[in-house]
């Protein structure tokens, strides 16, 4: 089974039948209804199923989607240059 980090904020999973991607989620469990004093303040990561896909390349494509949807670029210029930056690391990591 597939548990590949692609960034600090998702990785790849597989259950077999596909692919899933995982999202980093930062967890306050002060925040929870169920906390209750005296136990743990601290923070801690989760990674939680985000999206299913039926291939690697599909994934990678909604990561970079979603990356494009959060990026804070103030012009195309900006955009395309975190989208090739993000493209040419996945290269990387993938060859």
């Amino acid at each position: 089974m597939l548990n590949i980090q692609v960034t600090d904020d998702y990785k790849l999973t597989s259950d077999g039948m596909q692919i899933i991607v995982q999202k980093r989620h930062i967890i306050d469990p002060t925040k929870s209804p169920k906390f209750k004093e005296g136990q743990s303040t601290e923070k801690y990561e989760d990674f939680r199923t985000w999206k299913y896909c039926g291939k690697v390349e599909q994934a990678i494509e909604l990561i970079i989607q979603q990356k494009i949807f959060e990026s804070d670029a103030a012009n195309l210029k900006e955009l395309k240059r975190e989208i090739t930056d993000f493209k040419e690391y996945v290269k990387n990591i993938l060859h």
